[in-house]
């Protein structure tokens, strides 16, 4: 069983990377065996990663017809940001508050090989080192029903962002998830919550702006 759960956490995590990063593109049409065959997996851990990824809306399954990769509209960014905007704060503060020894150890650990990435002009890497964050911070902040509910609308905000925004906005991301990062492994919970505020109000700035820019084009 632990076998096939660290599988299907392999495979959801190669899936989601490919949907996020339009390797699978939006519209695009895609079958169990299509995936099976590449990533070389058994069907249990490709149905579960499935089922999963239909959960965070970055597919749609079609009984019998197969499943079709989650189109995207640029005016949906906005509401996924209002959405996720007081989860992230609730989070970073409970983090900050209750994070554990190791888990600052590995915030400090992800916040240098962020930093590599934004210098480097490394998007994918930023975008691993992202949700490896947000993991980190949902296992810190001991609060397993608002982890479970912003999760997926972290996801949808990394494609987003990849889509519509990527190297433009690659250094003023990066810069604010280290400030947050920071005052989180340093515990200070209320400075967690205003850094976590600031980059959520930027996101919803850039979504904002996108709809302008879509809507005069």
């Amino acid at each position: 069983m632990a076998d096939e759960e660290s599988l299907a956490q392999i495979a959801y995590r190669r899936l989601e990377e490919d949907i996020v990063t339009l390797k699978l593109k939006p519209g695009e049409a895609i079958t169990e065996a299509r995936l099976t065959a590449e990533l070389g997996m058994g069907r249990t851990p490709i149905r579960e990663a499935i089922q999963r990824l239909s959960w965070e809306g970055l597919l749609t399954i079609r009984p019998r017809l197969g499943m079709v990769i989650a189109d995207i509209n640029p005016g949906d960014f906005t509401r996924v940001m209002e959405a996720r905007h007081a989860l992230e704060v609730l989070l970073a503060g409970s983090a900050a508050r209750l994070a554990s020894k190791e888990e600052r150890r590995e915030l400090q650990d992800c916040a240098g090989k962020m930093r590599d990435a934004a210098g480097d002009g490394d998007v994918i890497a930023f975008l691993r080192l992202d949700k490896e964050f947000d993991e980190i911070v949902a296992k810190a902040a001991c609060n397993p029903f608002a982890a479970k509910a912003v999760a997926p609308l972290q996801t949808l905000s990394r494609r987003y962002w990849f889509r519509y925004l990527g190297d433009t906005d690659l250094e003023a991301s990066a810069r604010g998830h280290l400030e947050l990062m920071m005052a989180i492994e340093a515990g200070q919970e209320r400075e967690a919550t205003v850094k976590a505020e600031g980059l959520m109000q930027h996101f919803r700035r850039q979504a904002v702006r996108l709809i302008a820019e879509v809507e005069w084009v």
